[in-house]
């Protein structure tokens, strides 16, 4: 699957039955995510620190266990931290792709990139959503079912996650998608040029939706063969549970 998708997204989408029509858009939009504020992460991160220093004073080792549970809890945080980016491109089911062109030239701008070949990796990027919601779509036997019936609607409803798996089914989707395009820039000699390296991509993203990509990345740099099978993987446990797809990314962050 992550071979025809390199091969083909960008240059012959017609080979995947995918749609070669997606629109451009002027507008400028940011997206946050993370739930915690990092000035407060920061300062409970201080009391943590003054709270371990005390008991360290006073040989409190009674106290260590609940001080070891509230830093497990503290770092856990630090996954949420609250932050924006500026929306590239965005897939919506329905609706097809959107391609931010100023947002993409604003960035391009910035770092001194290529524009078309940048162009391009977003677009691998959000082709690869659209993909996967058609191998949702057809898992469901809704592929070609009207919008009315219950094999679609229960596919949508599969689609943007239910209750608590919205969260888990955001970081699985943005996974596969920013790994696929990380693999595109690397074939085509850009990977370097365009921030998402396996060193930037686990130093720098360590937020949700992206940590599944610092595990992939960590697995392709010992062994690529093993990367494409665990992408492989990763894709098909998407198809039927979001929340089993999350636990390899947890399995594969953790061995990197």
């Amino acid at each position: 699957m992550l071979e025809i998708i390199l091969e083909n997204i960008v240059t012959a989408p017609e080979q995947l039955g995918l749609p070669a029509v997606y629109a451009e858009s002027d507008v400028l939009l940011y997206r946050q995510y993370g739930r915690y504020d990092k000035v407060a992460v920061q300062r409970e991160g201080r009391q943590l620190l003054e709270r371990a220093e005390a008991l360290h004073e006073k040989y409190d080792i009674t106290a260590l266990p609940r001080l070891a549970k509230q830093y497990a809890e503290w770092s856990k945080k630090l996954q949420q931290l609250k932050f924006k980016r500026l929306l590239h491109g965005e897939f919506a089911a329905g609706k097809g792709i959107t391609l931010y062109v100023n947002a993409i030239r604003q960035e391009c701008a910035a770092h001194g990139w290529d524009y078309a070949a940048y162009y391009d990796s977003v677009l691998v990027h959000e082709r690869v959503h659209l993909l996967h919601y058609q191998a949702v779509l057809a898992h469901f036997g809704a592929a070609g079912a009207a919008v009315q019936s219950a094999e679609y609607k229960q596919a949508q409803r599969y689609w943007y996650g239910r209750q608590t798996e919205a969260a888990q089914a955001a970081v699985v989707k943005e996974t596969l998608a920013e790994f696929t395009r990380w693999l595109w820039c690397l074939r085509q000699g850009i990977a370097q040029a365009f921030l998402q390296t396996p060193e930037e991509t686990r130093t720098c993203i360590p937020h949700y939706p992206y940590a599944g990509v610092r595990g992939l990345c960590a697995l392709h740099a010992r062994s690529p063969q093993a990367a494409v099978r665990a992408y492989s993987e990763l894709w098909q446990l998407s198809l039927t549970s979001w929340q089993q797809a999350y636990a390899r990314i947890k399995q594969l962050d953790t061995a990197k």
